[in-house]
């Protein structure tokens, strides 16, 4: 539903509203990851990246994705893929936070690396 009001508002707009954002979210197919740009296009995936560091995390991410990781060590792929953006583009800021949502619960991790 979200996804689907979003996408309609920004395609009215024929791409002038400046959105480009990852929706999380859970329906009647389990988690989803879908990513939303702001022509209104919207496609799914097991994993997303966004931004100026986005090649970089991606090539971590699709090198250690496999189905049925434990919460850490998604979280540990995910560090690696954000650290990897950050080294490989300096427009990627210096730190990485975390946030591990569950049902009921939101586990807020901020600074959790600060390499830099």
């Amino acid at each position: 539903m979200a996804v689907g009001r979003m996408a309609s508002h920004v395609f009215r707009y024929g791409g002038h509203i400046g959105l480009h954002s990852i929706v999380g979210g859970v329906d009647v197919r389990g988690p989803q990851l879908i990513e939303v740009s702001s022509d209104g296009h919207h496609k799914a995936g097991p994993f997303l990246t966004m931004g100026s560091g986005s090649l970089a995390a991606m090539a971590v991410l699709e090198t250690g994705y496999r189905e049925g990781l434990t919460q850490d060590e998604a979280q540990d792929l995910v560090v690696k893929a954000i650290e990897a953006g950050v080294y490989h583009d300096l427009g990627s800021g210096s730190n990485v936070d975390v946030c591990l949502i569950k049902r009921g619960k939101v586990d807020y991790k901020r600074n959790f690396k600060t390499d830099n």
